[in-house]
């Protein structure tokens, strides 16, 4: 009998903590509003002055499905021309697959060393050689929503 009750007890426990964790703490976008009875503190009162309240960026599924798809192939270099430059120098990176301007994520030439870009189409972009990097070999590299993709570029 003392065999039964303990497997009831520990299947009680089991369903107890499922249900728990299944019905656990739900979160929500809008931020909390206070009751009559309680007052809101001050880091609400602060951040509820300062934050501007805005809508869905999409107000419905059938927006939401207009919207750009980033996900797909992974972005290739075929030509870096010129492949060698200086600060400040102006780069065009053909290849495929770099998607529109919500995909593109970065370019660099080498790491920490962001550089300002303009998607020209799916297969060209045209970016500046950023300062601060050192001279040799830097690998330029384009990140999109899909992947990154690298290619050796001379800094001097």
């Amino acid at each position: 009998m003392r065999n039964r009750s303990l497997m009831g007890g520990v299947f009680l426990f089991a369903v107890l903590s499922l249900g728990i964790a299944l019905s656990g703490p739900s979160y929500s976008a809008e931020p909390e509003k206070p009751t009559a009875k309680s007052k809101p503190s001050a880091a609400t009162k602060s951040t509820a002055k300062k934050a501007p309240a805005t809508g869905a960026k999409y107000q419905s599924a059938e927006t939401a499905g207009k919207a750009p798809t980033c996900f797909g192939m992974a972005p290739s270099i075929d030509k870096v021309s010129p492949d060698e430059g200086k600060a400040g120098d102006k780069v065009t990176i053909t290849g495929t697959n770099f998607g529109n301007s919500d995909c593109l994520r970065s370019v660099s030439f080498g790491p920490g060393h962001a550089a300002t870009f303009k998607i020209e189409s799916d297969s060209k972009i045209s970016a500046t050689v950023p300062s601060g990097g050192r001279k040799g070999l830097a690998m330029l590299t384009v990140t999109t929503a899909s992947g990154e993709v690298s290619k050796t570029f001379l800094m001097k």
